[in-house]
């Protein structure tokens, strides 16, 4: 009896455990988007980081020849106001569609974190970026 009780109360936990992964997939996922568009003020999915973060742009283009977007890193607070960690300048990735710019953070933490897009250029409010690609990894090991 005991035995059967200690089963589907581990039944009941591990459904629990599935359930609320299932439900929080993006939250919880290094993550990739192609053809991602930005204006000023756009955020990003949100992620679990474990104290390390990588944030990439490939190919980055504005429509009218901007040359830099700034990149900041907030941590999500459930009951509170973002906390902002970093801001980076992304530049290197107008060189050319094959061209990366890439921000690392790393003591953060373990929390949900997301990018905004700060100024495009020197700040063009009606200005969007166009990344061919975005990467978000939280793996220091690669």
């Amino acid at each position: 009896m005991v035995g059967s009780r200690m089963r589907k109360a581990g039944f009941v936990a591990g459904a629990a455990a599935v359930l609320m992964f299932a439900t929080n997939t993006s939250a919880w996922a290094n993550w990739t988007a192609n053809n991602w568009v930005g204006d000023q003020g756009k955020m990003s999915q949100q992620w679990v980081d474990e104290s390390y973060n990588e944030i990439n742009f490939t190919g980055c283009s504005e429509v009218y020849g901007r040359k830099s977007v700034d990149v900041e890193l907030w941590q999500q607070i459930d009951w509170g106001n973002d906390k902002r960690h970093d801001t980076s300048t992304f530049t290197n990735c107008f060189k050319g569609s094959s061209s990366k710019s890439t921000a690392t953070q790393s003591g953060l933490p373990r929390d949900s974190y997301y990018f905004e897009i700060g100024n495009i250029g020197s700040g063009c409010v009606s200005c969007a970026v166009v990344v061919g690609k975005v990467n978000v990894d939280t793996t220091k090991a690669d």
